[in-house]
């Protein structure tokens, strides 16, 4: 019985918080509240409140909650393997949406739209993530791949991925893009030398690239033009 009771109160608070939510936004809750409700998606038929504030008190903030690994979720208290994985699922989809807001004619011609495209795929990642863009004569984005995450490949594994994706898609020209998780955006000497062995290969194979964007703390640095397409303030 006390158990039956235990979980009809937790499914009324549940459903007062989603009509909370509903009814003045997300955006107007607390941080408490907001990472609840998220954590009501993520973890059935349980009181996911003392969960969030255990969360916040260990990350600080919620935009540090969904960012974080869910090998760094895992260690705080009612966070198990499968709940960490879904927790840290849900910053993938916003950018999924970002993504699909921009679907259909992603045309990467002018600074904005460059901006745009690659801060949707790239910033507030937790790992680096190294993506491939193939566009066609003006400059329409045709398919774009990411080629790795976490920088755990070799530049060697990165020229095969690349001789592919130039064989499937067939893009006139081709562009790089990829994060540098808590760090300033402009290269590295690393960032240099795959840049330009896979310059090398691509005008090889007939679709030449024409930029390599990096998404960084501070900002968004095109390695071409040498300059920030966009600064960051800093609190």
């Amino acid at each position: 019985m006390a158990n039956n009771n235990q979980q009809n109160i937790h499914e009324g608070h549940r459903k007062r918080l989603l009509e909370l939510v509903t009814n003045v936004g997300i955006e107007r809750v607390s941080d408490v509240q907001a990472l609840e409700f998220i954590l009501t998606y993520v973890i059935p038929r349980t009181d996911t409140n003392p969960l969030a504030h255990r969360l916040l008190d260990r990350f600080g903030t919620l935009a540090n909650v969904l960012d974080a690994s869910w090998e760094a979720l895992i260690f705080v208290e009612g966070m198990g393997e499968t709940s960490a994985k879904k927790l840290s699922n849900f910053k993938p989809i916003f950018n999924l949406y970002q993504l699909s807001c921009l679907d259909g004619r992603l045309h990467l011609e002018y600074k904005s739209d460059i901006v745009k495209f690659f801060e949707g795929i790239l910033r507030n990642r937790s790992d680096e993530n190294l993506y491939i863009v193939g566009l066609n004569a003006s400059n329409y984005v045709k398919m774009w791949h990411r080629l790795s995450i976490g920088n755990r490949k070799t530049v060697d594994t990165h020229l095969r991925d690349v001789a592919k994706f130039v064989a499937v898609c067939k893009p006139s020209y081709v562009m790089l893009g990829h994060n540098h998780n808590d760090n300033l955006a402009t290269p590295t000497e690393n960032d240099e030398h795959a840049t330009s062995i896979i310059a090398e290969l691509v005008e090889s194979l007939g679709s030449p690239l024409v930029d390599h964007i990096i998404v960084g703390d501070d900002g968004v640095y095109s390695m071409f033009n040498k300059e920030y397409f966009r600064i960051y303030t800093r609190n």
